[in-house]
């Protein structure tokens, strides 16, 4: 009886792992989420694309076109064509000197994640603190604005913090520092942009925000949100319902967030180097990726972590889509 009694809890015992073993996914499949930075439309379309996920995961994995055409029954001459066209965009990479084929961004598997995760919450809720320390400062220098004065402050802090410094002048300040991030890969067949661009197989670790730039008559038109939006205003559409900063607040605006990122924000990073590092080098994408495009994803999921936690704190108020505003550019 002892001994049916102890088989039994041994079986109980191993029944969560037998589970867990079973739903573990399969070593190459497209169910991965894309993200990257600056966003790119182009690309989120092409890697909309399921087979087009699927090449980057399998060459991750070293599969090559006639294993993935085996396993998932597809014909090789389609998966080429597939691959040409990835490897034209750079979004897969053939090395130069033994032609082996590799993604061209990092590919954060879940396993990759449940390493990372636990560090990576301590350095969101660190850069969350450096943040709230200097909140007053931001707030001062928003209500000096006259382009948005007429919005609700907490949604022109979510336009100033979310967007213009974590994911404006912060991603300029690594850029100009070059020690973990400087800019990103070039990408398209002429290599004519540069973004850092990823996978990742929990979708908690794919980032939910999107952040798009472009300029219309010496505007910045600057959208940021969940989603992107439908049409594309200038800033006479904006002015009198969005933000609008115009000569003198565009150029308060632009300094002080320069200066804010630099010299409150970028010591915590530069303080923290090796922490980030050997996060990276926890991640399987390192046999393939460079040390700057893991630590883009990790900062791109630091950034919607922190993010969150404001909201929370209800120090800024989020989009139900987007947030579109416009900047004028210096002359």
């Amino acid at each position: 009886m002892r001994i049916r009694s102890l088989a039994l809890i041994a079986l109980f015992a191993a029944l969560p792992a037998l589970a867990q073993k079973k739903e573990e996914k399969p070593k190459v499949h497209s169910d991965f989420q894309y993200g990257s930075y600056p966003t790119s439309r182009d690309f989120m379309q092409l890697m909309s694309n399921e087979q087009a996920r699927l090449l980057v995961v399998s060459r991750a994995e070293g599969w090559d076109n006639d294993k993935v055409a085996k396993n998932f029954k597809q014909t090789v001459k389609e998966l080429n064509l597939l691959s040409d066209k990835l490897e034209d965009e750079r979004l897969i990479r053939r090395s130069d000197d033994d032609y082996r084929i590799s993604p061209g961004m990092p590919v954060i598997r879940e396993r990759d994640w449940l390493r990372l995760k636990d560090g990576l919450q301590r350095h969101r809720q660190e850069l969350t603190k450096v943040l709230l320390a200097q909140w007053p400062e931001i707030e001062a220098m928003v209500a000096g604005l006259q382009g948005s004065k007429a919005l609700p402050q907490e949604r022109v802090m979510y336009e100033t913090v979310v967007s213009g410094i974590l994911l404006g002048g912060m991603i300029d300040a690594f850029f100009e520092d070059k020690t973990l991030m400087p800019p990103g890969p070039l990408r398209g067949k002429n290599g004519s942009v540069r973004y850092y661009a990823w996978l990742t197989e929990n979708p908690e670790a794919a980032g939910k925000l999107k952040r798009e730039l472009r300029e219309s008559d010496n505007y910045r038109i600057i959208s940021i949100g969940a989603e992107l939006p439908e049409e594309r205003l200038d800033a006479a559409d904006l002015r009198g319902k969005e933000t609008v900063y115009d000569d003198a607040d565009a150029l308060k605006y632009r300094k002080f967030i320069a200066l804010f990122t630099r010299d409150k924000l970028l010591p915590y990073f530069k303080n923290h180097r090796q922490e980030f590092l050997s996060q990276a080098a926890l991640t399987s994408a390192g046999s393939y990726a460079q040390t700057r495009e893991v630590f883009a994803w990790y900062y791109n999921t630091m950034v919607n972590g922190v993010v969150d936690d404001l909201i929370a704190a209800r120090k800024i108020t989020p989009p139900q889509k987007y947030y579109t505003y416009a900047i004028k550019v210096p002359m």
